[in-house]
């Protein structure tokens, strides 16, 4: 009650958006992301310069490399250990031949 009632109406609940007379929006790729079930607001996403597009695939490829590296170091790691279990398990076979025989 101790707020006075609005002589206009209703309150607006956000300001328009005023857009300036030769800055049309053709041709700009645009995305909506709807805040609430009242108001939604845009978000533009333009087009990434070429030193952007450099920069990912740099990235991109410095991380592959890093990849690479750690799975062939894995592997590395790995192929003596097989190999020397691969090894015990023929000596095994053999010596279990020879000392079968009579």
């Amino acid at each position: 009650m101790s707020k006075r009632p609005n002589q206009q109406g209703e309150e607006p609940r956000s300001e328009p958006e005023i857009i300036p007379p030769g800055n049309a929006e053709q041709g700009k790729p645009r995305k909506r992301i709807f805040v609430d079930t009242h108001s939604s607001e845009r978000v533009y996403i333009g087009k990434p310069s070429p030193f952007g597009l450099i920069l990912v695939v740099l990235i991109t490829g410095l991380l592959s490399a890093a990849m690479l590296v750690l799975l062939l170091g894995a592997f590395l790691f790995v192929l003596p250990i097989a190999a020397l279990f691969i090894t015990a398990v023929i000596v095994a076979g053999l010596l279990r031949v020879y000392f079968r025989a009579p």
